[in-house]
Parts: structure tokens; sequence; C-alpha cells
């Protein structure tokens, strides 16, 4: 949904980085947090993986607790495609976070300048990421989210993990010493990061598309359409992105076919918008909400789309 201009989330800790080491102590649960490094990742043991309850709604959204600064939960929508994780303003002012300056975010509909802040911790279940900077908006003007919905997980935090969304099954899996991917069946759909952010290809490597688990329908580029098989007449009336910093046309059409991996879907209504942007990897979006669930393994660069359990 949203993106930040300039900084890869997914980063490797410098020997340097090593040396500027912090310790405390602090209390989530049963959590016992010392002399963790700057940018690293904390779990405490809990078996193959740690599961979160994962909060699949009508409208495509997922939702998961997450706790920050050793406090929470709150609620937060697990966002693919947005680079940087993202408070709600009223959040940030309850938990006392100060700005560190401000960055120019990009959404589909827009662009606006928005606070950054840091946080000492961000927290999925036992899954723990430190020293993380975040962007500090207005979820309802800039991303049209509910005022339940205090924040936004972007690949600054999921990057760092192999996990499983399943939304059928309403969880969220995260992988430990490699169980998971060793768990499930399924063909393995390599895919390129850019700015944490995960493109797959599909139509013979034709189209590139970003996997966006923020959006409620697929959306191609019209500068794309003659590289796919599409009906466009007859198929609705323009509908609209909106949001408080801008509105972006979408034109309805239909993909007689859609092939990633083992997900097949056939008479597929998307929508057509104009690249606004040149330069951007992405030909379109692909929701997740169009799968059951999906694997991301950010160590070795593939999904499993709608994968089995193996027996």
């Amino acid at each position: 949904m949203g993106a930040v201009r300039g900084k890869t989330p997914r980063q490797r800790s410098s020997p340097m980085a090593h040396k500027r080491s912090i310790a405390w102590t602090a209390t989530f649960g049963r959590i016992v947090w010392m002399a963790i490094a700057a940018g690293g990742v904390w779990a405490e043991p809990a078996g193959a993986v740690t599961v979160v309850r994962l909060d699949a709604r009508d409208n495509g959204r997922l939702v998961v607790s997450v706790g920050l600064n050793g406090k929470g939960a709150y609620r937060f929508l697990v966002d693919t495609g947005a680079t940087t994780t993202v408070l709600s303003q009223k959040l940030a002012e309850r938990l006392g976070v100060a700005s560190r300056g401000t960055a120019r975010v990009h959404t589909f509909a827009g662009e606006v300048p928005v606070p950054v802040a840091r946080l000492d911790t961000v927290g999925i279940g036992s899954r723990w990421v430190v020293v993380v900077d975040v962007l500090c908006a207005d979820l309802g003007r800039m991303f049209g989210l509910e005022p339940a919905i205090e924040g936004i997980l972007g690949q600054d935090v999921l990057s760092r993990f192999n996990y499983l969304l399943d939304r059928r099954g309403r969880r969220l899996e995260i992988e430990e010493d490699g169980d998971l991917g060793a768990a499930l069946s399924g063909t393995p759909v390599p895919f390129n990061s850019r700015g944490g952010k995960i493109y797959v290809q599909t139509a013979g490597g034709a189209l590139r598309l970003m996997l966006d688990s923020g959006i409620r329908y697929p959306v191609l580029y019209e500068d794309v359409v003659s590289k796919v098989e599409l009906a466009l007449a007859g198929e609705g009336e323009n509908t609209a992105a909106e949001s408080g910093i801008g509105c972006r046309t979408l034109r309805p059409a239909r993909l007689a076919a859609l092939a990633i991996g083992d997900a097949r879907i056939r008479n597929l209504q998307v929508y057509l918008t104009k690249r606004t942007e040149a330069g951007r990897p992405e030909d379109g979006f692909l929701p997740v909400r169009l799968l059951d669930a999906v694997y991301v393994n950010n160590d070795k660069a593939f999904l499993i789309l709608n994968p089995h359990r193996a027996h």
C-alpha cells in the first residue's frame, strides 16, 4: 500500500553494528530481553513454528496482534505491499515515540510526507525485531483503514522471516529452523525482491506482479494489456481507489486466466489503471485474498501458493 523511497529494510548487521549492541531487560508475557544487537531478531524457543491468530476479514484484509516496545497487543494490517511499518498517529502518541524527521510515502492513490519515528521492538507472537524505523500517519485518511486498525505491518519486519499466511486456517505461522518449509508441499515460485517487496512473474514471464496483502482486487497497468488476454467491454462501470490524499480511476476488465505455481484462476475480475510513475518494477498487483494460503521463504526467495501439508 505504501512505500518509502531509498531505504531497503532487509539489512544485514555489520561488525560495527554488533559493537553498538544494547542491553536492557523488559517483560512482555514471559519474554526476557538481554544484550540484543541492533537490527537482530530474537525468539523465545517455541518448537517448529510460532503461530499467531490471523483475522481474515471479508474485505480481504488480514489483521494480527503486534507488540511494540514491550507493550501490546495492537491490531495491525499485514501488508506485503508496504515497504515500511506504519503506526496510527494516535498510537504513536500513546507510545510516546518522537519524530526523527519525515519521509515521502507513495501510496496507490498519491504521495504525501509523513513523520518517521523509531521503535525499540516490534513483535509478532514470540518473534521480535529490534530497532525499527516506522512511519506515523492518519491511517483512515491515507489508506482508508477502519479506526480499529492501529498500524500496518510492512516488509521491514515481514522480510526478516519465512512465514505462512493461511487465510483459510486464519493463522500466521512464522518458521523456526526451517521446519515449516519442510512440512509444506507445492511448486516453488522464485521471486525478486526490491525494498523488501515481492515480485513474481506470470504469463510466460511477460508480467511481473507484486504480491500485495493490502489490496482487495488484482490491478494491472494499462500499458501491459497487450501482453495478456483481456475482455474490456461490458464489464461494468469504472471505480476508483480513493484516499484523503488522492484518487485513481480503475477500469474493470476480465482476465481469461492467471497461472502462478500451483494457483490457477480463470475468468478473473481485474482492474486497469494508468502507470503514473515511470520505472516502477511491477506491471500490476496480485492480492493475497485470491489465495487460500501463501508460504514466503525470504531466505531462499521463493513462494508456494496454496501449499499443502506434507504427509
